[in-house]
């Protein structure tokens, strides 16, 4: 028996590869199947024209122009946007039994404008092959329509205004991953839309941020240059993989900013945030830089070598040119004004040691030029100098990030740890923060 009224949509367990909820409301030839259920709709009761609907939405902005007739029960539960306007129309006139909207251009923008509804509803009638028939007794409103040729620019507008519609009916919205550029710009074009209309359901969200996460490795890269944009999608998505990541670089980066997205898009606490881990991964450079300096060789008997002993001079002098290569190092980085962008290659070089770092070859013709005697111990002293040194940069050189920083030649430090109270939405809701 068809239900002549609206009914709370029912969602059940479709075989799908994504195990998505499927309503009751899915559209025709939509992504997901629609089986049989305990509540019935009328043939006609599918997206995104509702016959049972009580709001019509028009746009002229593209051509053929588009219609649809959908439940203000569903969008006013879903959507803060319209829970506010039809109850403000409903306030005005008591005995309002339907809603008018129109898609169109105010100001430049693209914006959903609220209609004079009186008399009649409209009667949208779907033709043979899809088109739409529309009977209106009380007529709304409209600009005039404009000319097919300039839809270029409003079709990806409408697209996305019918996808978050849709959404709202738990239709999971096509994302294109030809590549993670076209993935990133569809997501944030969709959560910008469903956050203006106040309706970022757990549906959606877990949606976009499965398509994202697919991209795996290609998507660390893309989150590498410009993390600052990854963020401020992160965000309203609670995407702790991408919140997480971004943090890393934008705090190992720090006070520098090389990427496309500026500073001052992020929330103030954001800032703060990053300027505080920052901060700590100052203190722990400085720390390891000491230790570095202090770095000697021991003797049998536990004390450092000296100089004044002819047996340990040549041994000496290796430790204390160790010494002053680095600080020469050391002090060309902090010169320039990009220190925090390069000094994670050089604490990785440090951790690697080998030939990476004050290689053999070099250090023999170093010392045969200046100590010949120190020549004989060399190999052994470097090895011992080099173990502690790869020991002290450990905590400097741990990659937290998801990327390759070596393979993508990060020069920045990447051990930052992003803690549940570092996350904004952990310390709203509680959620884990495990990354994926």
């Amino acid at each position: 028996m068809a239900t002549t009224g609206l009914a709370t949509p029912e969602t059940m367990r479709e075989p799908s590869h994504e195990s998505t909820p499927v309503s009751r409301y899915a559209a025709n030839n939509s992504q997901n199947p629609v089986s049989d259920s305990m509540i019935e709709y009328a043939p006609t009761e599918h997206f995104p024209i509702f016959k049972t609907g009580d709001v019509f939405i028009k746009t002229e902005l593209v051509f053929p122009p588009k219609q649809w007739q959908l439940h203000s029960r569903v969008l006013t539960r879903i959507s803060s946007w319209f829970a506010r306007s039809i109850q403000q129309a409903a306030n005005e006139v008591k005995s309002r039994t339907w809603f008018a909207y129109t898609i169109e251009e105010v100001e430049g923008e693209v914006q959903l404008v609220q209609q004079e509804a009186t008399g009649e509803h409209p009667v949208i009638e779907v033709l043979e092959g899809g088109t739409i028939g529309i009977d209106v007794p009380k007529k709304i409103e409209n600009k005039d329509p404009i000319d097919p040729l300039s839809q270029t620019d409003h079709t990806t507008k409408i697209t996305l205004y019918n996808q978050i519609f849709g959404s709202v009916y738990n239709i999971l919205p096509p994302i294109p991953t030809t590549s993670i550029t076209t993935t990133l710009t569809h997501c944030e074009q969709l959560v910008t839309l469903a956050k203006a209309l106040g309706c970022i359901s757990t549906h959606l969200t877990s949606h976009l941020n499965a398509t994202l996460l697919q991209h795996h490795q290609p998507l660390y890269k893309a989150i590498k240059t410009d993390p600052a944009r990854w963020l401020l999608l992160a965000l309203p998505l609670k995407n702790t993989s991408i919140y997480t990541e971004s943090l890393i670089h934008l705090s190992g980066a720090h006070p520098c900013w090389p990427w496309p997205t500026k500073r001052s898009t992020l929330p103030p606490q954001t800032r703060h945030l990053i300027k505080t881990k920052s901060t700590h991964l100052d203190h722990l450079c400085t720390e390891t830089e000491r230790s570095l300096l202090l770095l000697t060789i021991h003797t049998p008997t536990g004390h450092p070598v000296c100089a004044s002993e002819n047996a340990q001079f040549g041994t000496w002098f290796v430790v204390a040119t160790f010494r002053d290569i680095l600080a020469r190092e050391l002090h060309t980085l902090y010169a320039s004004n990009k220190a925090a962008l390069k000094r994670g290659m050089l604490f990785r070089k440090l951790a690697r040691g080998g030939e990476d770092y004050m290689g053999f070859g070099e250090m023999r013709r170093l010392m045969l030029r200046v100590m010949p005697s120190a020549v004989d111990s060399l190999e052994e002293d470097l090895e011992i100098l080099k173990g502690e040194a790869a020991v002290y940069v450990q905590a400097l050189v741990r990659n937290e990030a998801l990327v390759d920083v070596e393979a993508e030649d990060v020069g920045w430090l990447t051990c930052t740890v992003v803690r549940g109270e570092d996350i904004p939405w952990v310390v709203d809701e509680g959620e884990s923060p495990a990354r994926v």
